[in-house]
C-alpha cells in the first residue's frame, strides 16, 4: 500500500512542473486499427506493433482532466465504439473501451502543469 502511495505522490509531482519541449510530433496522424477515434488536439509521437497489439503514443496540451474528457467523448462519439470503464484520479487516468473488433485502453498520465501523455493499447477482441 505505501508503494501505491508514494508512485501517487511521485505522479503529483508532474502537476506543479513546468513543461519542457515537447516530443517530436509524427509527420502524419498513423490509421490506427479499427479506425479508432482521434481526441481532439492529440499529437501523436510513435505507433508501434507488439504481435498483435498496437501501441501509440502521443500527447495533449491540456490537464489530466480535460485530457481524460477528451478521449471519453471521442471513444463514445465513434461509430461502434463504447467506453467500457474510465476512471479519473490526480495525475492520472484511463479508457478502457471495445469497439472496431478490438478491446484496449487509452492511459493518460499528467506529467507537467499543461501535457498530458497519452498511451493507446489496442489488442484484437
Amino acid at each position: 500500500m505505501l508503494a501505491a502511495c508514494e508512485l501517487d505522490d511521485k505522479d503529483k509531482e508532474g502537476l506543479k512542473k513546468d513543461c519542457s519541449a515537447p516530443p517530436a510530433a509524427l509527420k502524419s496522424a498513423p490509421r490506427l486499427p479499427g479506425n479508432f477515434p482521434r481526441a481532439q488536439g492529440i499529437v501523436y509521437t510513435a505507433v508501434r506493433k507488439d504481435g498483435p497489439t498496437t501501441i501509440a503514443s502521443g500527447y495533449l496540451a491540456q490537464t489530466i482532466g480535460p485530457a481524460h474528457d477528451a478521449y471519453s467523448h471521442a471513444v463514445k462519439g465513434a461509430p461502434g465504439y463504447d467506453v467500457t470503464k474510465e476512471e479519473q484520479d490526480a495525475a492520472d487516468a484511463e479508457v478502457n473501451f471495445a469497439g472496431g473488433g478490438n478491446t484496449g485502453q487509452v492511459k493518460l498520465l499528467q506529467t507537467c502543469k499543461a501535457r498530458t501523455s497519452v498511451t493507446i493499447t489496442i489488442r484484437p477482441a
